[in-house]
This record gives C-alpha cells, sequence and structure tokens, in this order.
C-alpha cells in the first residue's frame, strides 16, 4: 500500500512541476522516481508462494546452518519467496545435497529469514 502510495504521489509530483515553474530537471527526477518505484512494485508482485515441508523449519538471519534463527515455520503457514541465494551446502532428508536457500517471509508468523531449498 505505501509503495503504490508513493507511485502516485512521484507521479502527481511529475505533473506539479513543471507547471509551477521549477524547471524541467526536477521533473526528470520525479518522472525517474516513479518509473522506479513502478518497477519495485512490479517485482514484489512476482514473488512466488510455497509451503514448508515438515514442522519446525527454522529461519535463519542467514543462508547457512550456523545463523541464528528468527523463528520457524510448519506446513500450512506457508511462505512468500522473494529470492533463491547460494548457502552452505546442507543434506536434505531424501540423501541428495541443496546448497539454494530461499529468502522467505513465513505468511503465518510474517517473519522472514532464510530457508534451505530442502524444506520448501
Amino acid at each position: 500500500m505505501r509503495t503504490v502510495r508513493n507511485a502516485l504521489l512521484a507521479t502527481v509530483t511529475a505533473a506539479v512541476l513543471p507547471v509551477s515553474g521549477l524547471g524541467t530537471q526536477a521533473a526528470t527526477i520525479a518522472v525517474e522516481l516513479k518509473n522506479g518505484l513502478v518497477e519495485l512494485v512490479n517485482k514484489a508482485a512476482h514473488d512466488r508462494a510455497g509451503d514448508f515441508r515438515v514442522p519446525g523449519v527454522r529461519i535463519r538471519s542467514a543462508p547457512n546452518t550456523g545463523a541464528p534463527a528468527r523463528g520457524a515455520g510448519n506446513p500450512g503457514d506457508n511462505a512468500t519467496i522473494h529470492r533463491k541465494v547460494n548457502g552452505e551446502t546442507v543434506r536434505c532428508p531424501d540423501g541428495s545435497a541443496n546448497s539454494e536457500w530461499l529468502d522467505v517471509t513465513n505468511r503465518r508468523t510474517r517473519i522472514g529469514g532464510f530457508v534451505s531449498g530442502c524444506y520448501i
């Protein structure tokens, strides 16, 4: 909601500045700011959804098992996946090795952090 409000504010600013005589340079900056905000909104719309595969999945502050846990996720909590990053290799329950970590937000608790790709 805040991002949409900011995009609208930038649009209004871009329209008002040239009329008020403050110059085209300020208007150009406002338009570029608006375009950046629109791009940010579009990127946020591309977040994917997933769910935790097992109970008690630790949501960590960094993509490794030594990082402090911020919270936990359980099946049914659902997660918003923001991006994938490489991190510590983890041995998955099925015996495979996985170094992909997901930057997630637990939709139920609103806690964000990193979870091994084995568990989402």
